[in-house]
């Protein structure tokens, strides 16, 4: 699973990075551009394609990608590895994350191309550099002890 932060402050981007073995399932081994991932949100299911900057390969083990999030529109920048995310449309959660052999370094369009990896990506909120410090959600217990026992109340305290 790939594991993606978000800054809690919406006008910070946060620069993530992530390992996965990639390399033998291109079919252009000698000219491998930046591969396109499309993530699928499974809240809302809509999609977005960026196009993710290699950080750095050891082509039998890995290739590290990279992908910058950003919550304020003004950020977005999908041929340069730059998504936003954890808006009304894009919330936090998990995404069916699909991950694209690119064919040049300027094609943003996912059509024909071979999928090298699928599977799934986690968002969550953070205020500090790595870790996250805000739980997307706090829930507070219902103590209030009443006649009507059939009911379950969930409230939410907050959510981004």
């Amino acid at each position: 699973m790939i594991q993606f932060k978000l800054r809690a402050n919406s006008l910070e981007a946060f620069s993530n990075s992530f390992d996965v073995n990639l390399y033998d399932k291109f079919n252009d081994k000698v000219n491998i551009h930046r591969p396109l991932i499309t993530f699928k949100s499974q809240f809302t299911d809509n999609s977005k394609t960026v196009s993710a900057n290699i950080v750095s390969t050891d082509k039998e083990r890995y290739m590290r990608l990279g992908v910058t999030t950003a919550q304020a529109a003004g950020f977005e920048n999908l041929p340069n590895g730059v998504i936003q995310l954890g808006t009304t449309n894009f919330p936090l959660g998990f995404y069916d994350a699909t991950i694209y052999e690119n064919t040049s370094t300027e094609n943003m369009d996912t059509t024909g191309l071979n999928i090298v990896y699928y599977g799934v990506m986690n968002l969550e909120i953070t205020e500090g550099a790595v870790e996250p410090s805000v739980p997307p959600v706090v829930y507070n217990e219902y103590t209030t002890n009443d006649t009507d026992t059939e009911a379950v109340y969930v409230t939410s305290a907050g959510a981004y």
